[in-house]
C-alpha cells in the first residue's frame, strides 16, 4: 500500500473508534430520553433505570498541578466538568497525539527516504562505489594467485547409515517385545522356584536383541551400502517381497492366534 493512501486505511478506524466512545459514553442518556429499553443478556424482561449525569471533579487534578510549576493552570481550571466535555478532551488529546507523532515519524521516514535516494543517484557515489569494486576484485585476484584448493572429500559415511537402521531395527524389536510380553507374560515377570519375581521385559529383549545384531553384522556392510547405486535400477525382487509378506501376515495371525487363546 501507498504512503499517500495509507489514510484510507487508518481514518475509518480511527472514526469508527469515536463513533462507539461516543455512543457508549452518552447511550445512558439517549435511552433515558426516549424511554428506550436498555440491554439485556440475562434472559427475560428488564426495567430501565432512572440515569442521572453527574459531573467530573477536577480537584484531585487542580491540587496536583498547584504543589507544580503549573500553578497558574490550576486556577484557570474550574472545579467541575460535564462528561460530554471530559469525553472531547480525552478525544482531542488521543487524535492529537496520534496525528502529531504519526505526522512526525512519517516525516522524518519521508527525510531519511529523499536523502537516501539523492545519495544513491549522486555521480560522486556511484564514482566511489565503483571505485571501491573494481578494488575488492582486485584484491581477491592478488590473494587467488598462487593458491590451490583441495579436493572436495567424500560426503559419504555409510557407517552412520549402519548405525541409524541399527538403531531403528532396534526400537521395532523393542515393541515386538513388549507385545509378546504383554500377551504371554501380563504381569510383566515370573515366579521363579526360590520364590523372587524375575521380570520376563529385559530378557527378552536382550535375546532378540542380539539375534538382531547378528543377522545385521552378517548382512548388513559398509560395502554393501556403497554398492547400492550400482545396483538401485535393477529389477524389483518381486518374489522375495512376496515371500517376506506372506511369511509376515502368518506370523502375525499366529501371534494373534495365540494370544487368542491364552485369553
Amino acid at each position: 500500500m501507498k504512503t499517500s493512501e495509507s489514510w484510507k486505511t487508518w481514518l475509518p478506524l480511527i472514526g469508527l473508534l469515536i463513533i462507539f466512545a461516543v455512543v457508549t459514553a452518552i447511550w445512558p442518556a439517549l435511552a433515558d430520553a426516549f424511554s428506550l429499553p436498555s440491554l439485556s443478556f440475562g434472559g427475560g424482561s428488564s426495567t430501565p433505570l432512572p440515569t442521572e449525569i453527574e459531573p467530573i471533579s477536577l480537584e484531585a487534578l487542580k491540587t496536583s498541578l498547584a504543589a507544580s510549576p503549573l500553578s497558574g493552570a490550576a486556577e484557570a481550571l474550574p472545579d467541575e466538568i460535564s462528561p460530554f466535555v471530559g469525553l472531547a478532551v480525552v478525544a482531542a488529546l488521543a487524535i492529537g497525539g496520534v496525528v502529531v507523532v504519526g505526522g512526525g515519524i512519517a516525516f522524518i521516514t519521508r527525510l531519511l527516504s529523499n536523502i537516501r535516494n539523492n545519495t544513491l543517484e549522486s555521480e560522486a557515489f556511484n564514482e566511489h562505489q565503483n571505485a571501491l569494486d573494481q578494488r575488492t576484485k582486485e584484491q581477491l585476484t592478488q590473494m587467488r594467485d598462487g593458491r590451490t584448493t583441495d579436493p572436495t572429500p567424500s560426503h559419504q559415511m555409510p557407517r552412520w547409515s549402519i548405525i541409524s537402521n541399527t538403531l531403528i531395527v532396534l526400537m521395532f524389536i523393542g515393541f515386538a517385545t513388549m507385545v509378546f510380553v504383554r500377551n504371554f507374560f501380563p504381569e510383566g515377570y515370573i515366579i521363579n522356584d526360590e520364590g523372587q519375581f524375575v521380570s520376563v521385559t529385559m530378557p527378552v529383549f536382550l535375546v532378540l536383541a542380539a539375534i538382531t545384531l547378528a543377522i545385521i553384522g552378517w548382512r548388513l556392510r559398509p560395502q554393501k551400502l556403497d554398492a547400492v547405486d550400482d545396483t538401485d535400477f535393477g529389477r524389483i525382487p518381486w518374489d522375495f517381497i512376496a515371500v517376506l509378506i506372506t511369511g509376515l501376515i502368518m506370523i502375525g495371525l499366529g501371534i494373534g492366534f495365540m494370544a487368542y487363546l491364552n485369553a
